[in-house]
Protein backbone atom coordinates (compact mmCIF):
# COMPACT_ATOMS: atom_id res chain seq x y z
CA UNK A 1 0.00 0.00 0.00
CA UNK A 2 2.76 2.42 0.95
CA UNK A 3 4.63 1.55 -2.24
CA UNK A 4 1.55 2.27 -4.36
CA UNK A 5 1.00 5.60 -2.64
CA UNK A 6 4.66 6.49 -3.16
CA UNK A 7 4.43 5.71 -6.88
CA UNK A 8 1.25 7.76 -7.18
CA UNK A 9 2.91 10.62 -5.34
CA UNK A 10 5.98 10.57 -7.58
CA UNK A 11 3.82 10.39 -10.70
CA UNK A 12 1.79 13.38 -9.53
CA UNK A 13 4.96 15.31 -8.71
CA UNK A 14 6.47 14.68 -12.12
CA UNK A 15 3.22 15.65 -13.88
CA UNK A 16 2.99 18.83 -11.83
CA UNK A 17 6.59 19.81 -12.49
CA UNK A 18 6.25 19.14 -16.21
CA UNK A 19 3.37 21.60 -16.26
CA UNK A 20 5.64 24.16 -14.56
CA UNK A 21 8.56 23.74 -16.95
CA UNK A 22 8.84 26.65 -19.42
CA UNK A 23 11.82 26.16 -21.73
CA UNK A 24 13.07 29.09 -23.77
CA UNK A 25 11.66 29.03 -27.30
CA UNK A 26 12.52 30.77 -30.56
CA UNK A 27 12.04 34.52 -30.28
CA UNK A 28 10.78 37.06 -32.78
CA UNK A 29 13.49 38.63 -34.91
CA UNK A 30 14.46 42.00 -33.50
CA UNK A 31 16.26 43.70 -36.39
CA UNK A 32 19.52 43.64 -34.43
CA UNK A 33 21.57 41.83 -37.06
CA UNK A 34 22.07 43.42 -40.46
CA UNK A 35 20.59 40.64 -42.63
CA UNK A 36 18.34 37.67 -41.83
CA UNK A 37 17.79 36.48 -45.38
CA UNK A 38 20.72 34.06 -45.55
CA UNK A 39 19.92 32.26 -42.29
CA UNK A 40 19.13 28.55 -42.64
CA UNK A 41 17.90 26.17 -39.97
CA UNK A 42 20.89 24.23 -38.62
CA UNK A 43 19.29 22.47 -35.62
CA UNK A 44 16.03 22.57 -33.70
CA UNK A 45 17.35 25.54 -31.70
CA UNK A 46 19.61 27.31 -34.17
CA UNK A 47 19.54 29.20 -37.48
CA UNK A 48 22.91 30.04 -39.01
CA UNK A 49 24.68 31.59 -41.97
CA UNK A 50 28.41 31.12 -42.60
CA UNK A 51 30.04 33.17 -45.33
CA UNK A 52 32.79 31.80 -47.48
CA UNK A 53 35.53 34.34 -46.66
CA UNK A 54 35.71 34.20 -42.84
CA UNK A 55 39.15 32.60 -43.20
CA UNK A 56 40.49 36.03 -44.21
CA UNK A 57 39.93 37.33 -40.66
CA UNK A 58 42.28 36.57 -37.78
CA UNK A 59 41.56 39.54 -35.51
CA UNK A 60 38.27 40.43 -33.87
CA UNK A 61 36.59 43.36 -32.21
CA UNK A 62 34.19 41.98 -29.61
CA UNK A 63 31.38 44.41 -28.87
CA UNK A 64 29.76 44.35 -25.46
CA UNK A 65 26.60 42.20 -25.74
CA UNK A 66 23.31 44.06 -25.87
CA UNK A 67 19.98 43.39 -24.17
CA UNK A 68 17.21 43.29 -26.79
CA UNK A 69 14.21 42.94 -24.50
CA UNK A 70 12.59 44.85 -21.67
CA UNK A 71 12.83 43.36 -18.19
CA UNK A 72 9.15 44.03 -17.54
CA UNK A 73 8.21 41.86 -20.53
CA UNK A 74 9.64 38.74 -18.87
CA UNK A 75 6.71 38.48 -16.45
CA UNK A 76 6.40 38.90 -12.72
CA UNK A 77 7.82 35.46 -11.90
CA UNK A 78 10.87 35.91 -14.12
CA UNK A 79 12.10 39.36 -13.11
CA UNK A 80 15.82 40.02 -12.88
CA UNK A 81 17.40 43.11 -11.46
CA UNK A 82 19.29 45.48 -13.74
CA UNK A 83 22.44 44.58 -11.84
CA UNK A 84 21.93 40.85 -12.48
CA UNK A 85 21.42 41.45 -16.18
CA UNK A 86 24.46 43.70 -16.50
CA UNK A 87 26.55 41.12 -14.67
CA UNK A 88 25.38 38.55 -17.20
CA UNK A 89 26.30 40.89 -20.06
CA UNK A 90 29.79 41.22 -18.61
CA UNK A 91 30.00 37.45 -18.19
CA UNK A 92 29.03 36.97 -21.86
CA UNK A 93 31.62 39.52 -23.00
CA UNK A 94 34.34 37.84 -20.93
CA UNK A 95 33.43 34.39 -22.25
CA UNK A 96 33.58 35.60 -25.85
CA UNK A 97 37.02 37.13 -25.32
CA UNK A 98 38.25 33.94 -23.69
CA UNK A 99 36.79 31.68 -26.40
CA UNK A 100 38.34 33.71 -29.23
CA UNK A 101 41.79 34.21 -27.70
CA UNK A 102 42.52 31.06 -25.68
CA UNK A 103 44.73 28.15 -26.79
CA UNK A 104 46.92 30.20 -29.15
CA UNK A 105 43.78 31.66 -30.68
CA UNK A 106 43.00 34.89 -32.44
CA UNK A 107 43.82 38.51 -31.69
CA UNK A 108 41.25 40.62 -29.86
CA UNK A 109 41.51 44.29 -30.79
CA UNK A 110 39.49 47.51 -30.65
CA UNK A 111 40.69 49.00 -33.95
CA UNK A 112 38.84 48.45 -37.25
CA UNK A 113 41.14 47.43 -40.10
CA UNK A 114 41.44 45.09 -43.03
CA UNK A 115 41.34 41.48 -41.79
CA UNK A 116 39.50 42.48 -38.61
CA UNK A 117 35.93 41.28 -38.02
CA UNK A 118 33.48 42.66 -35.49
CA UNK A 119 31.48 40.27 -33.26
CA UNK A 120 28.02 41.56 -32.33
CA UNK A 121 25.62 39.65 -30.07
CA UNK A 122 22.36 40.51 -28.36
CA UNK A 123 20.26 38.58 -25.83
CA UNK A 124 16.62 38.34 -26.87
CA UNK A 125 15.23 36.40 -23.87
CA UNK A 126 16.13 35.12 -20.42
CA UNK A 127 14.42 32.47 -18.32
CA UNK A 128 15.43 32.10 -14.70
CA UNK A 129 16.86 28.99 -13.11
CA UNK A 130 14.99 27.74 -10.05
CA UNK A 131 17.81 26.01 -8.22
CA UNK A 132 15.65 24.27 -5.65
CA UNK A 133 13.76 22.49 -8.45
CA UNK A 134 16.91 21.49 -10.28
CA UNK A 135 18.71 19.14 -7.92
CA UNK A 136 16.79 15.85 -7.74
CA UNK A 137 16.44 13.02 -10.24
CA UNK A 138 12.73 13.72 -10.63
CA UNK A 139 13.08 17.40 -11.48
CA UNK A 140 16.05 16.70 -13.75
CA UNK A 141 13.86 14.31 -15.75
CA UNK A 142 11.04 16.83 -16.18
CA UNK A 143 13.20 19.88 -16.81
CA UNK A 144 11.37 21.83 -14.12
CA UNK A 145 13.52 24.62 -12.76
CA UNK A 146 15.68 24.88 -15.86
CA UNK A 147 16.34 28.41 -17.07
CA UNK A 148 17.86 29.50 -20.36
CA UNK A 149 18.39 32.25 -22.89
CA UNK A 150 18.03 33.25 -26.53
CA UNK A 151 20.24 35.42 -28.72
CA UNK A 152 20.99 36.91 -32.12
CA UNK A 153 24.50 37.59 -33.37
CA UNK A 154 26.69 38.22 -36.36
CA UNK A 155 30.26 38.74 -37.52
CA UNK A 156 30.76 41.68 -39.86
CA UNK A 157 33.74 43.23 -41.61
CA UNK A 158 34.95 45.95 -39.27
CA UNK A 159 35.50 48.39 -42.15
CA UNK A 160 32.72 47.72 -44.66
CA UNK A 161 30.07 46.20 -42.37
CA UNK A 162 29.59 43.23 -44.71
CA UNK A 163 27.96 40.33 -42.88
CA UNK A 164 30.33 37.36 -42.71
CA UNK A 165 28.22 35.03 -40.58
CA UNK A 166 25.10 35.21 -38.45
CA UNK A 167 23.15 33.14 -35.97
CA UNK A 168 19.89 32.99 -34.05
CA UNK A 169 19.83 30.44 -31.25
CA UNK A 170 18.06 29.63 -28.03
CA UNK A 171 18.00 26.93 -25.39
CA UNK A 172 17.31 25.87 -21.83
CA UNK A 173 19.75 24.47 -19.30
CA UNK A 174 21.06 20.95 -19.10
CA UNK A 175 19.43 18.03 -17.31
CA UNK A 176 22.98 16.78 -16.69
CA UNK A 177 25.12 19.83 -15.94
CA UNK A 178 24.56 21.63 -12.65
CA UNK A 179 23.64 25.29 -12.95
CA UNK A 180 23.73 25.97 -9.21
CA UNK A 181 21.23 28.06 -7.31
CA UNK A 182 21.62 31.41 -9.07
CA UNK A 183 18.77 32.62 -11.27
CA UNK A 184 21.06 32.91 -14.30
CA UNK A 185 22.95 29.64 -13.96
CA UNK A 186 21.36 27.98 -17.00
CA UNK A 187 21.67 31.14 -19.08
CA UNK A 188 25.40 31.03 -18.37
CA UNK A 189 25.54 27.40 -19.51
CA UNK A 190 24.02 28.50 -22.83
CA UNK A 191 26.48 31.38 -23.12
CA UNK A 192 29.37 28.97 -22.54
CA UNK A 193 28.01 26.71 -25.28
CA UNK A 194 27.45 29.55 -27.75
CA UNK A 195 30.92 31.00 -27.17
CA UNK A 196 32.46 27.59 -27.80
CA UNK A 197 30.44 27.15 -31.00
CA UNK A 198 31.62 30.55 -32.24
CA UNK A 199 35.25 29.62 -31.78
CA UNK A 200 34.69 26.25 -33.43
CA UNK A 201 33.08 27.94 -36.42
CA UNK A 202 35.99 30.35 -36.85
CA UNK A 203 38.47 27.50 -36.51
CA UNK A 204 36.60 25.49 -39.12
CA UNK A 205 36.72 28.43 -41.54
CA UNK A 206 40.49 28.54 -41.01
CA UNK A 207 40.77 24.81 -41.70
CA UNK A 208 41.68 23.95 -38.10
Amino acid sequence: MRTSLKIIGITFLISFLMSCASPVIEQKRTGFISDYNSLKQATDTRYAFNGGNLAEYSSFIIDRPEILFRLEDLGKENIFTEEEVQNLVQYYHDRLIKAISEKDGYTVTDKPAKGVARIRVGLTALDKTIGALNVTIYTKITGAGLGGAAMEGELVDSVTGEQLSAVIQWGSGSRILRAGYTKLGDAKLQINKWSKLLREGIDEAHGL
